[in-house]
């Protein structure tokens, strides 16, 4: 009987190596994912980076400047929450009047160029740039719009630091 017993726990081991050697797989495999559906996204909008350059300022379409300012906004709080991801695809795809699969590399994209900053509020400082430079005044309200329903789309308030950030967007676009 202990021999079987053995030869239970043995076996119970080795399905639970193989599980968590499964799990971790198929994380990386996640992760490996979201690399790449952000650099289809850089390929697909023309992203250039210039020499001695930040991302940020390499940007030239408003409307990843935009994503990258909601989505910097939005995790200012806490990491972006999947509510907010999924609301700022379909602001993208609403506001900018594309299908859904741009909306997505837009998402990707302005994520992406918002991780790319030292901060949240060095990423909206440059990017509301781009925005002012290419868009001009009359994008202001719907970016405004945009970035208090992403940063609201899990259900909370939006807190003080993410009021002071609408704040500062407001004033690099002129609308304060």
């Amino acid at each position: 009987m202990h021999i079987l017993l053995g030869i239970l726990g043995v076996l119970s081991a080795v399905a639970i190596w193989y599980w968590r050697f499964k799990a971790a797989q198929d994380a990386a495999g996640d992760i490996a994912n979201v690399a790449n559906d952000v650099r289809l996204a850089i390929r697909r909008f023309g992203y250039m980076r210039t020499h001695k350059s930040h991302p940020a300022d390499c940007v030239e379409d408003p409307r990843l400047a935009a994503a990258g300012i909601a989505a910097a906004v939005a995790g200012m709080d806490a990491p972006l929450s999947q509510a907010e991801i999924d609301r700022l695809t379909a602001e993208a795809g609403s506001i900018f009047q594309i299908d859904s699969a741009e909306a997505v590399d837009i998402t990707a994209f302005g994520r992406w160029i918002a991780g790319q900053c030292n901060s949240p509020e060095d990423a909206i400082r440059r990017l509301t740039r781009v925005v002012k430079t290419h868009a001009g005044d009359e994008a202001g309200p719907q970016l405004l719009a945009m970035v208090e329903a992403v940063a609201t789309a899990d259900g909370g308030a939006m807190g003080e630091r993410e009021a002071d950030a609408l704040d500062a967007v407001r004033r690099g676009l002129g609308q304060a």
